[in-house]
């Protein structure tokens, strides 16, 4: 049995002892061994803020699946226990940065109360955290790849045939390395429908911190969907969201930082999330935000960089009195050239080539126009300012852009059902040039800057929906709210007015826009073959038809049984 002590237990307990002892000077060393011993500190349930650290991390990519992980653990280990996280309260690491398919590890059922550092049952990373875990007295969130034991073909829920379920799991330890809470990823990205299940419906994971505050979690893809990201929110008013990710970003509205802000301000919650950083394939951006605030730290890199971000984190009932911390911005001063991310790889939306598109005239300095896909339309009111000619430096072209519909996908995984409005760059005149960057070798100037950008459009009100911001500079990171926009939503009896005004002056712009997300409820098959091989894994909601035969069976059971036996008295 494991218990529990609060800081005022402890003291009570301190103080007993002493009495029973009779000596001021034993209640004296016990206060002092007491004192060294909370030499950290720990945010209190009454605090207005706690502490709070995310990981950008560059998984290990060569070696031995077993090197791997052994490469990972000890470089996570040494972040934990590194003198920059010694006042967090939480710390979190993104997803598939640990441990792989061959190194995959059973992870206890929170509801059992197990500290791993105390079980030897478990594989040695998953204890080695736990301890870390412990010895830090933080609150540690790490993805992992989990392994669940299964018998196929009993009447339980869907067993792989192999009898091992495999899972892309979030593991919660608390301040004494127990796990408290456990999250298997709901939507899968592209070909991990091949080697990962998912339950047959999302499960919310949530979790209570001594410090006051109650997190849900999810992963990676899972942010674009309703379930669980949304329900955590909007059923279960949950104020604060953990985010490990493995992101992979895409041109003009869907990058890691500018989507993690996006999503924390059109719900206003706080959100820590964690990116995997390997910029060549796509992969970086982590942040933390506090909603309609912004964020508090973020960051995206042009190489691979693991990166420690520490933040207090406003809890969302002090948020309205909170002062974000105090930054000086920048007088604006038009220049020609300015900094650019061009080695981050980025990926394309298609999604815009069935928008609604004008093509504004390269040299324009006044836009008042309606757009309209179908019965949507959107309002654009621009200017713009001339920095100046140059006949070696090649500027973005810039099209507004409507639209609201089901033609679309994100990120050609699944289907999705969209409505926006956006004046987004292209590296030239013709369609298929926007949602690229013009490479390092070009010379782009700024020939011209934006004095106004107001954007406006009539978005339907519904319960499934999530309606934000996005919005994106030459960086890869999106625009300050409150400081270089403003958002405003007024809402009548069907329709959202929503307008997103530009406050500063902007010169390199990559995306503006109102971009809504109505959560489509197609039920997508994943190219997964309607009659799979028993030798294929099986994605657990997937309508494969496995075919029977008394020899496979046998197979199975024979398989399953020697598994068992094995489980049972080894």
């Amino acid at each position: 049995m494991h218990y529990k002590f609060s800081l005022k237990d402890e003291i009570a307990l301190i103080v007993i002892m002493a009495l029973k002892a009779e000596g001021v000077k034993i209640l004296l060393g016990f206060v002092l061994i007491l004192c060294i011993g909370r030499s950290q500190e720990v945010s209190l349930p009454s605090d207005p803020t706690y502490n709070a650290g995310v990981v950008e991390f560059v998984p290990a990519r060569v070696g031995l699946p077993k090197d791997l992980v052994i490469d990972n653990l000890k470089r996570i280990k040494a972040i934990i226990e590194s003198e920059a996280t010694k006042d967090l309260d939480i710390l979190v690491f993104p997803e598939y940065v640990l441990n792989n398919m061959d190194m995959k590890t059973y992870i206890p059922d929170p509801n059992e109360g197990i500290v791993p550092c105390e079980v030897t049952n478990y594989d040695w990373f998953l204890t080695e955290l736990s301890c870390a875990a412990r010895s830090r007295q933080v609150y540690l969130v790490v993805n992992m790849l989990e392994k669940e034991f299964c018998l196929p073909f009993a009447n339980q829920r869907k067993c792989h045939p192999s009898g091992f379920n495999t899972f892309n799991t979030n593991v919660v330890l608390d301040r004494q390395g127990r796990v408290i809470s456990r999250y298997r990823k709901s939507h899968l990205f592209r070909y991990e429908w091949y080697s990962t299940d998912i339950l047959e419906k999302p499960k919310l994971a949530t979790f209570t911190t001594d410090f006051g505050v109650t997190f849900g979690h999810f992963i990676c893809f899972d942010m674009l969907y309703y379930e669980p990201a949304e329900q955590l929110v909007k059923e279960k008013n949950v104020t604060d969201i953990i985010y490990p990710t493995h992101w992979f970003s895409e041109l003009p509205f869907l990058t890691a930082v500018q989507n993690q802000e996006g999503w924390a301000f059109a719900n206003d919650v706080n959100l820590l999330a964690a990116d995997a950083s390997y910029p060549s394939q796509q992969n970086t951006g982590s942040g933390i935000y506090a909603g309609r605030l912004g964020r508090l730290s973020a960051a995206i890199f042009q190489e691979p960089t693991t990166k420690l971000l520490v933040a207090k984190v406003p809890k969302s009932e002090h948020r309205s009195t909170y002062q974000m911390p105090t930054t000086i911005e920048p007088v604006f001063m038009p220049q020609l050239v300015t900094p650019r991310f061009t080695k981050l790889d980025l990926q394309r939306d298609y999604n815009v080539d069935v928008f609604t598109t004008k093509l504004l005239e390269d040299n324009f300095t006044t836009v008042n126009e309606i757009l309209c896909h179908r019965s949507f339309c959107c309002n654009f009111q621009i200017e713009r300012q001339k920095i100046g000619d140059s006949p070696s430096h090649q500027a973005y072209r810039f099209r507004l852009a409507a639209y609201s519909g089901t033609e679309t996908t994100f990120q050609r995984v699944s289907s999705s059902n969209q409505s926006l409005c956006a004046v987004i760059a292209c590296t030239g005149s013709d369609l298929y040039t926007c949602g690229y960057i013009f490479p390092e070798s070009v010379a782009v100037g700024n020939k011209y800057y934006f004095s106004k950008l107001q954007i406006s459009g009539d978005f339907i009100k519904a319960k499934r929906s999530l309606i934000m911001p996005s919005t994106l500079n030459a960086n890869i990171m999106p625009l300050k709210p409150n400081v270089d926009f403003t958002w405003q939503d007024v809402e009548s009896s069907k329709t959202k007015r929503i307008t997103l005004n530009l406050s500063r002056p902007q010169m390199d712009l990559l995306t503006f826009a109102i971009w809504s997300n109505y959560y489509s409820t197609v039920d997508n098959t994943h190219n997964l073959d309607p009659v799979v091989n028993l030798k294929q894994p099986i994605a657990l909601t997937s309508s494969a038809v496995i075919p029977f035969s008394f020899k496979s069976f046998q197979t199975i059971f024979s398989i399953n049984l020697s598994v068992l036996l094995k489980f049972q008295f080894n």
